[in-house]
């Protein structure tokens, strides 16, 4: 996790008096539940949504195996405030995303990314 991420949680535990807990998952794009083909290797990946504890923060890698990544998206369920504090890519087959709950609820946050075949 970024450390401009770090520090925003830290400031809200402050605020807010209570410490977030943190839990880390892995995907790969071969257990992608959705999987579209866009031409010329390229191809969109979905998974499974994950659900964030209220007052949590979840990190999530995806490993694209034989695709480079190049593009990163997620959703957040409900209307309530929900952030995503890093969506960078950790290297040509990986992508990093933070996803954080700042509110009383559990929510779900689903994720996908575009990719291309490695050469």
């Amino acid at each position: 996790m970024k450390k401009s991420s770090m520090q925003m949680i830290r400031k809200a535990e402050i605020k807010l008096g209570r410490k977030f807990s943190k839990r880390s998952i892995i995907f790969n794009v071969k257990k992608a539940v959705r999987v579209t083909e866009l031409g010329d290797g390229f191809a969109r990946f979905q998974f499974s949504a994950v659900t964030v504890a209220p007052f949590s923060f979840l990190t999530t890698t995806i490993n694209g195996n034989g695709y480079n990544l190049i593009s990163g998206s997620w959703i957040f369920s409900g209307n309530q405030q929900g952030y995503l504090l890093d969506n960078y890519s950790a290297a040509e087959d990986r992508w990093y995303f933070t996803a954080w709950n700042p509110t009383a609820v559990s929510r779900t946050v689903t994720y996908a990314v575009i990719a291309k075949v490695k050469p």
